[in-house]
């Protein structure tokens, strides 16, 4: 059997204390912390087997590196490699779905739980000594919510979607869909976008970043939405205008907000993203729904498993 070179081009992306399976046929693997667009071709132009989570692969570069057969990426979202340019060039890419549905929909009611029951703005205020000074066992300074009774909307229909309306519905929720690719043939109440936005007590996003999702949750749409609702995004940072969200929050358009991704990651700190993380009413998280170490070792085991099933001449999560 040929040896097959492996090449991880931005291994820090899976978090420590996360380990991948030994793959079964001859290898040589290496693994690169991280890698700049320049530094793609030289770091790559040995390697038989790609693994890439978010570093690009376009038509000209996938064109100068004919050695590769195959890209395995480490995630569930393809945008990173130009599948229709691998395809041509005879190129077969993998992904991993579901690995990160339980900790996806985790972090989405965690962000639930602290925006409405204002967690971080009484944590804020014990800090500041509002409560010693209050002289009262329970020191009441902002409004809390439950969950139970509320509509969550869910933009989206997929698997992650799903888990996070089975959650609450365990909470006493009441859950709307609304699917942007158009989808009709679903278990579960589908609505328009107009109806979701107006009638959400909670707008939660779940789709993917294509040219139709894309600045949906752009002014005008955030502006239809209750004074008291919450957004939600742990999908991808394009999909919500940062900048409208900014000034809807700064005008209490909406109640708050729960961010785990931006357009730029890392983001400047001129970026929206970073004025909103002072906000008391926006949770901002670093793109880490989906990085429980549970999950991401779901992930390693799942792109070793994909690369054997290449070797072997099997398809498996092929995408392209």
């Amino acid at each position: 059997m040929t040896e097959q070179k492996i090449v991880f081009l931005d291994r820090d992306t899976i978090g420590p204390g996360v380990e991948f399976p030994k793959p079964s046929f001859k290898h040589h693997w290496v693994n690169y912390d991280k890698t700049r667009a320049g530094d793609t071709f030289r770091k790559a132009k040995d390697a038989s087997i790609i693994i890439t989570n978010k570093v690009e692969f376009d038509f000209e570069l996938i064109k100068k590196l004919p050695q590769i057969k195959h890209i395995a990426i480490a995630a569930t979202g393809t945008n990173c490699v130009d599948l229709a340019a691998a395809k041509v060039l005879n190129v077969s890419v993998s992904n991993v779905p579901g690995y990160a549905t339980q900790s996806v929909t985790e972090h989405v009611f965690s962000m639930m739980l602290s925006l409405r029951r204002n967690l971080s703005s009484y944590q804020r205020d014990i800090v500041i000594g509002k409560w010693q000074a209050s002289q009262q066992f329970c020191f009441y300074n902002d409004p809390i919510h439950d969950l139970s009774g509320s509509t969550l909307g869910l933009i989206g229909t997929g698997v992650i979607a799903q888990s996070v309306a089975r959650v609450a519905e365990a909470f006493g929720m009441k859950v709307i869909f609304h699917s942007v690719s158009g989808r009709q043939n679903f278990d579960g109440q589908l609505v328009s976008f107009e109806e979701l936005l107006t009638q959400s007590d909670i707008v939660s996003v779940h789709c993917p970043l294509n040219e139709k999702t894309e600045n949906l949750l752009n002014g005008d749409a955030m502006n239809k939405m209750k004074p008291s609702a919450l957004l939600i995004n742990t999908a991808r940072g394009k999909i919500v205008d940062l900048d409208a969200l900014r000034l809807i929050l700064q005008r209490k358009g909406i109640a708050g907000a729960g961010i785990d991704v931006a357009p730029t990651e890392p983001p400047l700190k001129s970026e929206s993203i970073m004025y909103l993380n002072q906000m008391h009413n926006c949770v901002v998280t670093p793109h880490t729904a989906w990085a429980s170490i549970e999950a991401m070792q779901v992930l390693a085991n799942e792109i070793v498993l994909n690369l054997e099933a290449f070797v072997k001449g099997e398809e498996r999560n092929i995408v392209n």
